[in-house]
């Protein structure tokens, strides 16, 4: 005993003198089977499991000693059992392993400025028209070139006062709904469009016009028209009647009718949501009496009346009438809200990060420092002559990766790693393009580097213990848990289950364990008074119930009675001296 606790103190030491959990941690603790435990892996478990105030106590680390070495025993016979080799257990490993690393593939720093860039973007509004010369993703670099040379134009000539914007957005853009408008896109805010538009919208200053923007779309150039202060989000109910755009007169004059006639209504005082529920052909919101979900500038952008419509309305309650493309609207203002703290937002903010493709600017990042912290390396030779390999079947699908089998000359190394145009045939092969036959060259360029980008992530992914042992400690933590449940389920729950012999005589052998001692069930009535006393006992050999009587005595007196039941053991009050059913004298408790 006198060695065990001299161990136990130089392990306590050991363990305060280490900072953190090393994943190749020269100091073993312990074998269990053919498994080595490191002193770095007891002590995040130790410390991890208890508290703050069991640690405290002298004996914590003796304690958690045993519950440690019962534990990888259970696991070791997990192993020696190859329940770490099933297809569920590596299932459900690899699932927890890809749910714990995403947020570490990720720049944290990168995406922290998003969210902070699109709670800051949220607080101002930008009113704005732009013009778009529409142009694929994947397209060629001579159309990316005559359409980036068409938008150059347009601008000059705008720049020179040869035409207006208006007039050039309705004659020249590609995006034909804000075309008829003169290019207007009215307001938006923060994360209301797509994020290379955004960016430069909101540097741009009302009265100028931006250069050309590139985005998924095509090319852009942006007039802003007016930046103020956001105006929060606003929740409004509406009773809307149908038009058509080739509707009769007769029939507009009809319509525009009965929509003054229900406004008038609901300018009487009658319940919005019951008409709303009667007259509306919103069919969606009608059943909820109109109600829309909330919205902020720009989320109605194309039904532009309505929105200036709603965000007139200055108190809740307020109601107006318009017109739109889809009819005639009643709004009633249902309620306001101010841009919230950054605090409140935060959360919400981040999952539609998360959802938006800017939030590739993070993924980007990380890219760029797995590159540089493993040396990342190119050869474009080696990428010119793949592309020498790509003819007019890629573009229908038919292209073989075995044009490139043998072919190992490294596209780009990194740790020390090469990655082969043969490995790059395997992912094109899988990829392959549609459309007119654009060249070999055109092809590389497009998936190259999404390939690139592909692999160095796995990279990363695939070193995460190697570079942060919080992370190798979660996973292996997690490991031995489904391990010792499995193990513990196979040679006990599971096997109890199916051992019915075995389960009979267990029971046999232990069956009054646990057995209460005799007992009686009994009502303890507690009287103030003698004459209270024998009141109950009438009433009890009538046979009333407990509440009617504690309701007949404590009526005339508050307080004269009081009545408890419980369960007694032999010699546990006077109560058990008693035959069933019979009544004990004044004063004592049965």
């Amino acid at each position: 005993m006198i060695k065990r606790n001299i161990f136990l103190v130089s392990l306590l030491s050991a363990l305060t003198a280490i900072s953190s959990a090393q994943v190749n941690d020269p100091q073993i603790l312990m074998t269990v089977g053919n498994q080595s435990v490191p002193v770095s892996e007891f002590k995040a478990m130790y410390y991890n499991n208890l508290s703050k105030d069991s640690l405290k106590n002298p004996k914590a680390l003796d304690n958690y000693m045993k519950l440690f070495v019962d534990f990888r025993l259970k696991v070791s016979a997990a192993i020696d059992a190859h329940l770490d080799t099933t297809a569920s257990f590596k299932q459900e490993m690899t699932e927890y392993r890809d749910k714990l690393a995403e947020p570490k593939m990720r720049d944290t720093m990168v995406e922290n400025q998003l969210i902070k860039e699109a709670y800051e973007r949220t607080k101002w509004d930008i009113k704005a028209e732009h013009i778009l010369i529409r142009l694929a993703p994947d397209a060629s670099p001579a159309d990316t070139l005559a359409a980036y040379k068409k938008i150059t134009r347009i601008r000059e000539k705008i720049l020179k006062k040869d035409t207006t914007f208006e007039a050039a957005a309705t004659k020249y853009s590609d995006d034909t709904y804000s075309a008829t408008k003169g290019g207007s896109l009215g307001y938006f805010t923060g994360m209301g469009m797509v994020y290379p538009f955004e960016s430069v919208a909101y540097v741009t200053k009302p009265g100028e016009i931006s250069k050309p923007v590139r985005t998924q779309f095509g090319y852009h150039i942006i007039k802003v028209i007016d930046k103020k202060p956001d105006v929060g989000q606003i929740e409004v109910a509406h009773i809307m009647i149908r038009t058509t755009a080739n509707m009769k007169p007769a029939d507009s004059i009809r319509i525009k009718t009965k929509a003054d006639s229900i406004f008038q209504l609901v300018q009487q005082g009658q319940d919005f949501s019951e008409l709303a529920k009667k007259y509306s052909q919103d069919q969606y919101t009608a059943k909820k009496g109109g109600v829309l979900p909330w919205f902020g500038a720009g989320r109605m952008a194309k039904v532009p009346e309505f929105e200036s419509a709603s965000f007139g309305l200055k108190k809740v309650g307020d109601v107006a009438e318009v017109k739109t493309a889809f009819g005639w609207h009643i709004i009633k203002l249902e309620g306001k809200k101010p841009i919230q703290p950054f605090d409140s937002v935060k959360d919400e903010i981040t999952t539609r990060i998360m959802k938006d493709p800017r939030s590739e600017a993070a993924v980007d990042a990380l890219v760029g420092e797995v590159k540089k912290q493993y040396n990342f390396k190119e050869f474009p030779e080696a990428k010119k002559e793949f592309a020498s390999w790509i003819d007019e079947s890629f573009y229908k699908g038919k292209w073989s990766a075995d044009k490139v089998k043998g072919h190992t000359s490294p596209l780009f190394s990194l740790g020390g790693m090469n990655y082969t145009q043969e490995d790059f045939a395997a992912y094109a092969a899988k990829n392959q393009l549609n459309g007119d036959d654009k060249g070999g060259e055109h092809a590389v360029d497009i998936l190259y580097p999404k390939y690139v980008k592909q692999e160095v992530l796995k990279f990363k992914k695939d070193h995460l213990e190697k570079e942060d042992p919080k992370f190798a400690d979660m996973l292996l933590q997690y490991r031995d848990g489904i391990l010792l449940f499995d193990i513990t389920d196979q040679m006990v729950w599971s096997k109890a289950l199916k051992d019915t012999a075995g389960l009979r005589s267990f029971y046999q052998m232990h069956q009054n364990d646990n057995k209460w001692p005799e007992r009686c069930d009994a009502s303890v009535y507690t009287c103030s008074t003698k004459e209270v006393s024998k009141e109950v006992r009438k009433m009890m050999k009538e046979g009333k119930a407990d509440k009617d009587i504690l309701a007949a005595v404590n009526g005339k007196a508050a307080n004269s009675l009081a009545i408890t039941g419980n369960k007694y053991v032999k010699n546990d009050g006077g109560c058990y001296q008693l035959e069933k059913g019979n009544l004990g004298r004044y004063g004592q408790r049965w």
